[in-house]
């Protein structure tokens, strides 16, 4: 990748005074920032957990300069759809490393949610600055549906029945009811990038940018004898 970068730039040379070369010859130190910038970023995961937030505060101050650079050079004028196209790679780059988490999913046919809420408590006096999103306790949950989940990540080992994965987040589950009966008949997992979903959520925000939100008064756990099918969208 680093040849490329260099072949780019020993190019950029050749560009002509006249017309849009000098603005091309301006962009090229920030293009080959930002293509650094996102190969860095789908690296993230090499770094321990608690240097993240730092390193992704540092891309999102270098993302910022770069787009100052580029808007400078192509002032009064259309940024080329190649520039652009980056840009918007960069940017998504930088939001899925903000808001990357780690997610308690039950991997067992069926779990009763246990009560998180000491446990957020015992995070908040540690020290976590993150955000907790997590089910009712009581709530049956079943394979693939989110049990809760952290960001930033944390090196927590998740209850029984749950696996934990990183995913970019938080994750909504919806427990859809059949019109007739009113009788849940699925599960809809949502990602933050997909359309709002019909259903009672199952997860409710429990840590804040670390303040302890109030409790929040969700539908009471009902009886699900059978599994659910959980459908993921995201």
């Amino acid at each position: 990748m680093l040849a490329k970068w260099t072949e780019f730039a020993q190019a950029s040379v050749a560009l002509p005074a006249d017309h849009d070369g000098p603005r091309w010859k301006a962009c090229v130190p920030p293009i080959i920032t930002m293509q650094a910038l996102v190969a860095a970023l789908a690296e993230l995961d090499q770094l321990p957990l608690a240097h993240r937030p730092v390193a992704i505060d540092a891309a999102e101050t270098l993302l910022r300069e770069q787009l100052r650079l580029i808007h400078e050079a192509w002032v009064g004028e259309i940024i080329p759809e190649s520039i652009t196209e980056l840009i918007e790679e960069s940017r998504q780059a930088v939001f899925d490393a903000r808001h990357t988490g780690l997610e308690w999913r039950v991997i067992d046919e069926r779990i009763e949610a246990p009560n998180l809420r000491p446990v957020a408590e015992m995070m908040i006096e540690a020290g976590f600055r993150g955000d907790l999103h997590a089910a009712r306790a009581g709530t049956a949950l079943f394979c693939g549906a989110p049990l809760a989940f952290f960001r930033p990540a944390l090196e927590v080992n998740p209850p029984d029945g749950c696996a934990a994965v990183e995913v970019v987040g938080p994750r909504q589950c919806y427990r859809q009811l059949d019109d007739a009966t009113g009788l849940p008949v699925r599960d809809v997992v949502a990602g933050p990038g997909d359309p709002l979903q019909p259903g009672a959520p199952l997860l409710a925000p429990m840590i804040v940018d670390g303040v302890l939100a109030p409790s929040v008064t969700l539908s009471a756990p009902v009886d699900v004898p059978e599994p659910l099918p959980v459908i993921e969208l995201a």
